[in-house]
């Protein structure tokens, strides 16, 4: 029996392209994200923090190129985005202080350029396996929202 594909090809193509594609246009339109909010924008990438904290901490680093693999940048652009997702990592260690943070970079359903960032924590619930992006549901409020915001802020610049 063959195999559904994956996506329609034609769709698949346009995104792979970046016409249409939606982390295209939530870093031109930031004040339209649904899914999060932009905590800062770095060397080669945005750091976005989920609106859905489903783990404390959860964001996801956009690369501000569209590209559908990292080895498809420049290798200096390859190289601040790497950068950009270790000062991201720390950053968020400090603030969260988890266990292990846990680094995503899949493109299944958007093949632009983006890693998850995932703090790990001792009672997550899922001790031992990877946490699938969006798999709880804890959406904070816009204080809460915020005020995460700020203090990643604050630990970015720190460095």
């Amino acid at each position: 029996m063959p195999q559904s594909p994956w996506w329609p090809s034609e769709r698949w193509d346009e995104l792979v392209e970046g016409r249409n594609c939606p982390l295209c246009q939530v870093l031109a339109y930031p004040e339209k994200d649904e899914e999060a909010v932009v905590v800062a924008d770095l060397e080669a990438s945005r750091l976005r923090l989920a609106r859905n904290q489903f783990v404390r901490g959860y964001c996801v680093l956009v690369s501000h190129v569209h590209a559908k693999e990292p080895y498809e940048l420049a290798p200096e652009v390859q190289a601040a985005f790497f950068r950009d997702l270790m000062r991201a990592a720390k950053a968020l260690d400090r603030v969260f202080q988890p266990v292990k943070m846990n680094y995503q970079i899949l493109g299944n359903q958007v093949p632009h350029l983006h890693a998850h960032l995932l703090p790990r924590y001792a009672d997550d619930g899922a001790p031992g396996a990877p946490l699938a992006p969006g798999s709880g549901h804890h959406v904070l409020n816009a204080e809460e929202l915020e005020r995460r915001v700020q203090t990643i802020r604050i630990a970015l610049e720190e460095g």
